[in-house]
């Protein structure tokens, strides 16, 4: 059995899907009650529901299963402490693999949600467990809530700058990579940065035109009208306080990786955004 944390949310779901389509028994760990029917749906063996900062739900996920897949609750003030007591929950109960859905450049002090992340990547070496931490950038899969806007206004907007180099990467990348270092041999110890060719919105903007075919510009959003959106639909004071430290780092730095490791670990190139965003027109045709 292979414990899944955060599973409502779209990298739990997604991860769920390809486990259990390789015929893998999953337990799937979310939040909220209202999330059990959808992880159900998706052909979990089974779902509880359980707060990642109570140490008695965690207990409970993480009896019995062989494995655990970690996914951290996004820009959280407590990230070590929640990590900190999965890893120890997971020696406990005597957990043989423990892989860490971490984040790219955990050594960015810049950036305090990667940064926390580097902590718990530590505490986890230290533990002695048999882990695997995969490093993601950020996902092609982010711009899907916004893709139909895009077409219809023309318009791709991030809020930092439009030739900030990103080195994004497909999710469905990242499950077939989390499903061989579950499974596979030789992966044990590893720290795999997860991360496709830099691309800049500039760039995106001439792909997604061609692929769309209509003309589609990049645009800067400003930070502050980003904040206050995020604000409005309920983004947390922290996470708020991230975002505003993070789009600015983007603006000088952007965020890049190499792709040589996921391409090793895949066996094929990454998947590039062109073909992705092509996909993403046939699912929806």
């Amino acid at each position: 059995m292979i414990l899944v944390t955060c599973a409502g949310g779209r990298t739990g779901k997604a991860i769920i899907s390809a486990l259990v389509e390789a015929g893998l028994p999953v337990r799937a760990m979310v939040r909220q009650s209202g999330s059990v029917a959808a992880i159900d749906g998706l052909g979990a063996a089974e779902t509880i529901v359980g707060n990642l900062e109570n140490s008695a739900d965690v207990a409970t996920a993480v009896d019995g299963v062989s494995a655990v897949y970690y996914i951290a609750p996004n820009m959280n003030p407590r990230e070590r402490m929640i990590g900190d007591a999965i890893i120890a929950a997971a020696k406990q109960g005597g957990v043989s693999r423990f892989v860490f859905h971490s984040t790219l450049h955990t050594q960015l002090e810049a950036l305090p949600h990667h940064w926390e992340r580097h902590f718990v990547e530590q505490a986890l070496i230290n533990s002695g467990l048999p882990f695997t931490v995969l490093q993601c950038g950020s996902y092609m899969q982010n711009m899907l809530p916004a893709w139909s806007k895009m077409v219809e206004t023309g318009v791709h907007r991030m809020a930092y700058d439009v030739d900030a180099p990103m080195s994004l990467v497909d999710l469905d990348d990242i499950c077939a990579v989390a499903l061989t270092v579950l499974t596979g041999e030789g992966y044990l110890g590893g720290i795999f940065e997860l991360a496709g060719e830099a691309i800049t919105m500039t760039e995106k903007a001439a792909i997604l035109s061609r692929v769309v075919g209509t003309e589609i510009r990049a645009e800067k959003e400003p930070l502050a009208d980003f904040l206050a959106h995020g604000k409005a639909v309920g983004f947390s004071d922290y996470t708020l306080q991230m975002m505003a430290r993070m789009f600015p780092y983007y603006d000088v730095h952007g965020l890049v990786g190499s792709p040589k490791i996921l391409g090793w670990l895949l066996g094929r190139a990454p998947t590039d955004f062109e073909s992705f965003a092509r996909r993403v027109v046939a699912a929806s045709a």
